[in-house]
């Protein structure tokens, strides 16, 4: 018995709303010679516009071909095939050796044409026209025209959901979720078409209410009579109405998202804030309030000071200084440009300084600061202190007390006395000189003596003087050798002694008649030593 071995190949090829499947059993199917073999199919009862056998041999070689009116058969096949217009099955038979090899077979549903639409007027229809974040449930339909439709969703390029639905709902809709722009694409066998792009927009807010003072409110104080400019934001769609607020009560007619404060007096101190509404979600927040005061500033800072002159040791002092307007909060006092604090004498209490029997060392400049929230001010005085000379250094001269013909001169009168009024004299005679300082520019011997410089101070009323005795001497008496000339003159003097004494010795010795010398030390000036030499009488 001949057995050849037939392989099933292809898939049913089907077109339009059933797809294609599978139709042949896997082989391979074994057949007998001179036998029939039968090919059943995976399909059930159908209608079929054609179905179509074929043989792939060298070549692909058609077996039969059923069409609702007509049948064809390939070449040596008619007689010797059967098939079943309903499954597509195929008899084939009797068997031949050359019938060995790969069938498939190619089913056409009867409807694949009739029913299939091609994809139009692809649209999304949102289930409401706008919505509040939150609060709405959104739910977008793609319609289309065109039959076995599916459907894909997206938000930009990202996937909008993952099934295939017509519909997408959306809960508790959040503003970012609508934004788009979103498509819907519907899709067939034939072909697939997306919608326009479509946005919602998702009302929201007021949230994040802020309200900024310009200029800025630095403190708890704002100056009278300044400007100044509240602005009121919030995040809000759609943008969000204003209303503003002083100390809880509404401040008529301003619903702009600024509110301009002209010349602020005292009685718009207090707390402002402002209050956003959403005319959407009919939603209200209200920012964090600012709470100022307005007060006047500062000004005619004038410092009081003592009546009549100063005098040391004269009795105690007050100085005080105030303000023409505004309010102070506090005071303080600068004394040559350094803070002025309480002592023994010296008592600070806040706007007034009181000095108790004053003296030559509280002259200076003072400084009176007054200062409140808004700004500060300030006043100087300079404190004039008279005094002097009294006391055994009251005046002094200072100066060469010997010069030598000929030479310059200066002496110099020190007073401790405030104001100082100069006249010098030498020996109790005026020499018309006023000034603190007494110059002779070649000083000769009728210059020496004795000098007085007389202080007097026409406000304390009180004087002072000082005597200087001063020698002029002839030219070259003031000479002096230092220390150093005159060790070296010594040293050379002991020398001189020292040889003469190692001579006579010498000499005594030898009682030679060459030897009989005297040396002579004579009077010369310091600077010369001359050795002399004589015979002995």
């Amino acid at each position: 018995m001949d057995l050849i071995k037939i392989q099933t190949l292809l898939l049913l090829l089907s077109v339009g709303g059933t797809g294609a499947q599978d139709a042949l059993l896997h082989g391979p199917v074994y057949a007998q010679v001179g036998q029939n073999v039968t090919f059943n199919t995976t399909v059930g009862d159908g209608s079929f516009l054609t179905i179509a056998w074929s043989f792939h041999g060298v070549e692909l070689v058609p077996v039969v071909t059923v069409a609702p009116a007509s049948e064809s058969y390939g070449e040596g096949y008619e007689g010797r095939v059967t098939v079943n217009k309903k499954t597509g099955m195929l008899i084939l038979g009797p068997v031949k050796p050359e019938d060995d090899g790969d069938y498939s077979v190619t089913m056409v549903d009867k409807h694949a044409i009739t029913e299939t639409v091609p994809v139009s007027k692809v649209e999304i229809k949102p289930s409401l026209k706008e919505a509040l974040e939150t609060n709405s449930t959104v739910t977008l339909n793609c319609s289309a025209l065109g039959s076995y439709l599916t459907f894909t969703w997206t938000n930009g390029t990202r996937p909008l959901i993952e099934d295939l639905s017509s519909t997408v709902t959306i809960t508790r809709v959040q503003r970012w979720e609508l934004k788009g722009p979103i498509y819907c694409s519907a899709t067939n066998k034939l072909e697939s078409e997306r919608s326009l792009a479509f946005n919602m927009s998702v009302h929201y807010g007021p949230e994040a209410v802020m309200m900024t003072a310009s200029p800025p409110v630095g403190g708890p104080a704002v100056r009278k009579l300044s400007d100044m400019t509240l602005s009121c934001s919030a995040v809000s769609d759609p943008p969000a109405l204003f209303s503003w607020y002083h100390n809880g009560a509404a401040v008529a007619g301003q619903t702009a998202s600024i509110l301009v404060l002209k010349a602020v007096t005292e009685k718009q101190s207090g707390k402002y804030h402002c209050s956003a509404l959403n005319a959407k979600t009919l939603r209200t927040a209200d920012s964090k309030p600012i709470t100022f005061t307005v007060l006047e500033a500062i000004s005619g800072v004038k410092i009081t000071p003592p009546k009549g002159p100063l005098m040391a040791g004269g009795p105690q002092v007050l100085l005080s200084c105030a303000a023409a307007a505004g309010t102070v909060s506090s005071a303080a006092w600068l004394k040559n440009n350094k803070p002025l604090v309480s002592n023994d004498r010296v008592v600070v209490n806040g706007s007034q300084v009181t000095i108790k029997k004053v003296q030559k060392e509280d002259r200076g400049d003072y400084t009176c600061q007054l200062t409140n929230a808004v700004n500060t001010e300030a006043d100087s005085y300079n404190m004039v202190v008279f005094y002097g000379p009294d006391g055994p250094d009251g005046v002094k001269i200072s100066g060469k007390t010997e010069v030598e013909v000929n030479t310059a001169v200066s002496l110099k009168c020190a007073a401790d006395s405030f104001p100082a009024a100069f006249m010098w004299y030498l020996n109790d005679t005026a020499l018309g000189v006023t000034t603190s300082t007494y110059d002779i520019a070649s000083a000769a011997y009728k210059d020496s003596g004795t000098y007085t410089c007389q202080v007097a101070n026409n406000q304390t009323t009180l004087k002072g003087s000082d005597k200087f005795q001063l020698a002029v001497k002839e030219e070259g008496a003031l000479d002096s050798l230092s220390g150093g000339a005159i060790a070296g003159i010594v040293i050379g003097v002991l020398a001189v002694l020292g040889l003469a004494i190692a001579g006579l010795i010498y000499c005594r010795r030898k009682q030679t008649p060459a030897c009989p010398l005297v040396v002579e030390v004579q009077p010369v000036p310091w600077d010369r030593v001359t050795l002399l030499r004589r015979p002995v009488e």
